[in-house]
């Protein structure tokens, strides 16, 4: 027995080997707080570093025509925004539907934000890139090797992250102790399996960057529409259950 179930227990011997264990698992278990601070901080400042990449056009005369050929950055702009936004609002449906947080959960969640700090990069690849031979939206022809490969890194990317946030809703689903009821673990799971979905659909629209960049873009911003939509979904079903099926007595 460890010093911390000692020191609860005041030195008294345990009933039992499964109350050992739980009062183990319940010692290795976090609060939520730094996890959720530390994570806002990293959407913060990834989603800010975005609007780094737009560039003001040079030369008043021309000011229109040079803010229409900007339009790959806006895109790569638009993209990364809000599928940014829809992790940060999955990730704090995830910790609404928690109390507590592992050390498994905390390294998916250090995975997931090292792909999100990094879409800056992918996307300023993807926006110098992207038909960088046309940037014009009437003369976009055939794509080049580099405008493919700069659609398959971002795709990647966002990919990596969606991946991410799967499997820590997954993870804080099956794990004993995690979710704060019964009903937010049901709601973790569905949450997951719909996750997994996106995820698969997020993976096939990269490889098709690898044939058609500007049509696999426009099937990330589609992605990341849902990523935003989806979870304030999950969070008005659970606001709408009614008193006593969110853990709380109902009334008489």
């Amino acid at each position: 027995m460890s010093w911390s179930i000692r020191r609860k227990l005041g030195g008294t011997p345990v009933a039992s080997s499964a109350s050992a264990e739980d009062l183990s698992s319940q010692g290795r278990l976090l609060p939520t707080g730094r996890l959720e601070a530390f994570s806002d901080g990293v959407f913060a400042i990834a989603i800010t570093l975005l609007v780094l990449e737009l560039h003001v056009p040079t030369g008043h005369e021309a000011l229109v025509r040079g803010l229409g050929d900007e339009w790959p950055r806006y895109l790569g702009y638009f993209v990364s925004f809000t599928f940014i936004g829809g992790v940060w609002i999955a990730h704090s449906n995830l910790t609404r539907f928690i109390k507590a947080a592992d050390a498994d959960l905390m390294r998916l969640n250090l995975m997931l934000l090292l792909f999100v700090s990094f879409l800056p990069f992918t996307t300023a690849i993807a926006a110098t890139h992207l038909f960088a031979s046309n940037l014009s939206l009437r003369e976009i022809t055939i794509s080049t090797s580099a405008e493919r490969v700069a659609a398959v890194a971002f795709g990647l990317n966002l990919t990596l992250a969606a991946l991410m946030v799967y499997l820590m809703l997954r993870h804080a689903a099956r794990t004993p102790g995690l979710a704060a009821d019964d009903i937010a673990e049901e709601e973790l799971q569905a949450f997951a399996k719909e996750r997994r979905s996106a995820t698969l659909l997020q993976a096939s629209a990269t490889v098709v960057g690898a044939f058609l960049p500007l049509t696999a873009v426009i099937f990330y911003l589609a992605v990341s529409v849902f990523f935003i939509i989806d979870p304030l979904r999950h969070m008005r079903v659970r606001a709408r259950r009614p008193a006593g099926m969110n853990g709380e007595p109902a009334e008489d």
